[in-house]
């Protein structure tokens, strides 16, 4: 082919695949590197391909997000190849990353499926499903930013979607049980998918199996996968049970939305954050150089440890708290202590969610009730955004 196609110089190649070819190339009018995406020679007279092709286009079009992958322009080379211009992006699909194992963290697995929720959650919002989520359509940028690729199966709207005669189109391996057997698809398949992908991504085994296509889909429509805790028992059960729930066979038992998905995900990251920063109870203030305890001063810790254990198991956290750190006062490398400080603040911030949780619930009851729930939200979680719109609602008397 030529060096070049329209305003883009060729500089080399950077993969193929079953549709087509995409080159590193420089836009001679901006003069940025991007990446050009051509639909292969011999695909091109093929037309359920070039409507992929140009369905592809059109639905990264309507998208603008940080999690997505940007669509520059489009155009159809002298020969007739249609192509399009993308920012050019360089790192791991998740694929890669599944295949070389446990390199990376749990707070980065969960870091990751949090971008790749929030991208999905927003291509949702703007009536579009992707309807081929997979690890190879999951890229990792070097920069950290997650992207999603490949909207060429996208369902856009209420419009209708390519299909091939005989031809089953998207992954199988990922693919929700409606789309399986051929029924309409909205945003709770690519949850499904999402959750397969994560799934894979969390125990590095794929959640069905087989060596046929048919079998698969048979799996994916009768099997529930082998239980994400039996594979990985060092997993958050709350994190598996957010995997479970997205990969449901009946879309209504699913979430609703991303958004749902990205909040639960957002609170396993903070518990990983805390369960991190479990050492930093340790060494509050510094340490005693080495000198040893006296057995009086020891008798003491004993004494504080026992009494906030007391008050930890009756639900008197802020008392369990201030034994705590009268213990951490008198010897910073108490572990015991620091474990159970630990548990405390834990437990207490848990706690403190489900009271704005059911307050929030009571806020949208009868009014005496509601006033009081809104008068305690406000010193409770004064930030939170949920309080900050019931309050606004309640002023502008709706």
């Amino acid at each position: 082919m030529a060096a070049t196609v329209g305003r883009y110089d060729i500089l080399d190649k950077l993969g193929e695949g079953a549709m087509g070819v995409v080159y590193r190339a420089r836009d001679t009018t901006l003069g940025r590197v991007i990446a050009l995406k051509m639909l292969s020679s011999d695909l091109n007279n093929e037309e359920d391909l070039r409507k992929r092709f140009d369905r592809e286009v059109e639905a990264i079009g309507r998208l603008s997000h940080a999690n997505i992958v940007t669509v520059y322009d489009k155009g159809q080379a002298p020969d007739g190849q249609l192509y399009m211009a993308m920012e050019l992006l360089e790192g791991s699909d998740l694929r890669d990353l599944i295949e070389k194992g446990g390199d990376l963290s749990l707070a980065e697995r969960v870091r990751i499926m949090i971008e790749i929720s929030l991208g999905l959650g927003y291509a949702h919002s703007k009536g579009v499903v992707h309807r081929d989520i997979k690890p190879a359509n999951i890229l990792v940028t070097r920069a950290g930013p997650v992207k999603i690729l490949d909207f060429g199966l996208a369902r856009l709207g209420t419009g209708g979607t390519i299909t091939r005669r005989g031809v089953i189109l998207g992954t199988p391996d990922y693919m929700s049980p409606e789309q399986a057997m051929g029924k309409p698809v909205d945003n709770r398949s690519d949850i499904f998918s999402a959750g397969g992908v994560f799934y894979e991504f969390l125990t590095l085994e794929k959640p069905f199996k087989g060596k046929t296509l048919h079998s698969v889909l048979y799996q994916i429509l009768s099997h529930e996968p082998t239980p994400i805790l039996t594979l990985n028992p060092e997993l958050p059960a709350r994190l598996a049970a957010t995997v479970y729930r997205m990969m449901h066979k009946a879309p209504e038992r699913r979430p609703d939305s991303m958004e749902i998905v990205v909040k639960e995900l957002e609170d396993v990251a903070a518990m990983l954050q805390r369960a991190s920063n479990r050492n930093a109870f340790l060494r509050l203030r510094p340490s005693s150089g080495g000198k040893s305890l006296s057995e009086a001063t020891r008798a003491r810790i004993r004494e504080h440890v026992a009494r906030g254990r007391a008050h930890f198991d009756g639900g008197e956290y802020a008392k369990a708290l201030q034994e705590m750190r009268q213990a951490l006062k008198l010897d910073p490398n108490c572990e015991e202590a620091a474990e159970v400080l630990f548990r405390t603040e834990q437990k207490s911030q848990d706690d403190s969610r489900a009271r704005v949780t059911e307050l929030l619930a009571r806020a949208a009851g009868p009014a005496d009730d509601a006033k009081q729930a809104l008068a305690e939200l406000a010193l409770l979680a004064p930030d939170d955004p949920r309080v900050a719109e019931l309050l606004r609602d309640r002023n502008q008397g709706r």
